[in-house]
């Protein structure tokens, strides 16, 4: 396998199994590095492969996530400019924060992660990973700051997830299971896409577009500053998803309406009934 070197590097290919090797081969025959939608096309593969329901969560959906596309997306992640970009940015805002402990919720590869523990020596860095692979975790053990935990351990003044919510059937239950992790006026950075890019985002969540920060702030979770494609949250009191359940079943009875409605309508529809 030595075309696909030019994407993966030796290193790289040193820590892949024969299986992720030949995915890699198959994929990239000439081993240019892909474009994004290539990447999208390639997880959607998979997803059918599985034969995924986005209704149902079963082993079919634990396979997909296990898969070697997202190894290929983290490997992709990293020498993708845009996707770099992005990562420096959020990795900027968090350093302006001089926060002491941080976690990357859903990290995947870690490459934000160890963005920030390079940034911010003095920061203790959590990847929260339940598969992560092991050229990933020898990556982050080379960042004395990082490391991949199993589940959120105790208080964070930084919660991070980006490109996470989209892909769980109950949003809501996540966010409050990890804020409860973040201290008094902590803040929680998410970047959310509700919208049906690739096959693994659910349809379920879609209507968060319109009431997502609206949900949040009923549980304590403040809206604060864009960054990049993200949004701030600080929290601001005891977090509990009572009322934001409220707030979801408003937006899911009127999503329909909504993206019938003329764009300039919307937002008179949104403040009246989300």
């Amino acid at each position: 396998m030595s075309e696909p070197a030019k994407f993966v590097t030796k290193i790289d290919l040193a820590a892949l199994t024969e299986a992720e090797r030949h995915y890699i081969e198959s994929v990239l025959p000439n081993g240019d590095a892909p474009e994004l939608e290539e990447i999208w096309a390639l997880m959607d593969a998979a997803w059918n492969e599985f034969g995924c329901d986005p209704e149902i969560m079963d082993e079919r959906i634990t396979g997909f996530y296990k898969h070697p596309v997202w190894l290929l997306n983290g490997l992709f992640i990293e020498q993708h400019d845009g996707s770099l970009s992005h990562r420096r940015e959020f990795c900027e805002y968090t350093a302006s924060l001089k926060p002491r402990r941080v976690a990357d919720f859903g990290g995947g590869y870690g490459t934000l992660a160890r963005m920030i523990g390079a940034r911010c020596p003095e920061t203790e860095v959590h990847i929260v990973e339940p598969h992560p692979h092991n050229r990933a975790v020898l990556l982050a053990d080379q960042t004395p700051n990082v490391r991949y935990v199993s589940e959120l351990d105790g208080e964070y003044d930084m919660l991070i997830a980006t490109d996470l919510f989209e892909h769980v059937p109950d949003p809501l239950a996540l966010v409050e299971s990890t804020a409860r992790h973040l201290r008094l006026h902590g803040e929680y950075l998410i970047a959310n896409c509700f919208w049906p890019v690739i096959a693994c985002h659910l349809p379920s969540t879609f209507h968060f577009r319109y009431s997502w920060n609206k949900a949040l702030q009923a549980m304590n979770l403040q809206p604060g500053r864009p960054v990049v494609y993200g949004q701030t949250f600080s929290r601001v009191g005891p977090v509990s998803a009572v009322l934001a359940r409220a707030i979801e079943t408003r937006s899911k009875r009127w999503f329909y309406f909504i993206e019938r409605m003329p764009h300039r309508m919307r937002p008179i529809i949104i403040r009246l009934f989300l």
